[in-house]
């Protein structure tokens, strides 16, 4: 009877660890699946505002330079860094109106988390109108948030190291913005894992600054 109790205990607390291994095992994969699918959210919420840059624009009648472009090439607090970036257009278009609601809106990285930062181009940047809400998951750390820009025809624009791009002509010669993002998990034996994620967002309007371009489908300002 001895003999036949210590097998069986042998084989329940084998079976215990194996069991425990699992199930650490599988909410270890499933704290790291939530980590890459905030991460996705990230992506895609900066992605499609940004594709809409340049969206019924019309410069002759923005009163603020940083309104003029697709990308802002006037405005040197904005233009565009490794780190952060800054569009305007009609990208909350709302109504039937064309170029009525054109904002500049802007990400950057902040204490680990991707801030969107936007305001109606009838006001001015550094006024208590500008809006600031986080856009990635707090709880998961961004540790990285990279850009980088390129022409039409697919060159790299490159940006000074820790400074911007100064040369409005580059600035609007942007045509694709190649975002990385890399997240940290803490969760797991094996402690902090560093996930990386890259998205590269074409800009789907034409040049404002060259043809006054609106949607077709859309009412012209007089």
């Amino acid at each position: 009877m001895l003999v036949a109790i210590l097998v069986v205990a042998m084989v329940i607390g084998t079976m215990s660890i194996l069991v425990g291994a699992a199930v650490r095992g599988k909410m270890i994969v499933a704290v790291r699946s939530a980590d890459t699918e905030s991460a996705r959210q990230t992506l895609e919420w900066m992605s499609e505002r940004l594709r809409n840059a340049g969206l019924n624009i019309y410069p002759s009648a923005q009163v603020r330079l940083r309104c003029k472009d697709m990308v802002v090439a006037e405005d040197p607090g904005l233009r565009p860094r490794s780190g952060s970036v800054y569009v305007s257009g009609e990208i909350l278009n709302a109504d039937a109106m064309a170029g009525n609601e054109v904002i500049t809106l802007g990400y950057s990285l902040e204490n680990g988390v991707v801030f969107e930062e936007r305001a109606l181009c009838s006001v001015d940047w550094n006024s208590s109108t500008v809006s600031k809400a986080a856009v990635s998951n707090p709880r998961i750390p961004v540790t990285a948030l990279v850009l980088r820009y390129f022409a039409r025809t697919g060159d790299l624009i490159p940006v000074p190291m820790g400074g911007q791009i100064t040369d409005p002509g580059q600035v609007r010669s942007i045509r694709l913005i190649e975002i990385t993002l890399t997240v940290q998990g803490e969760e797991g034996t094996s402690g902090p894992q560093a996930q990386t994620f890259t998205r590269l967002v074409m800009l789907r309007n034409p040049r404002p600054d060259v043809n006054n371009w609106l949607s077709p489908s859309e009412t012209n300002p007089p």
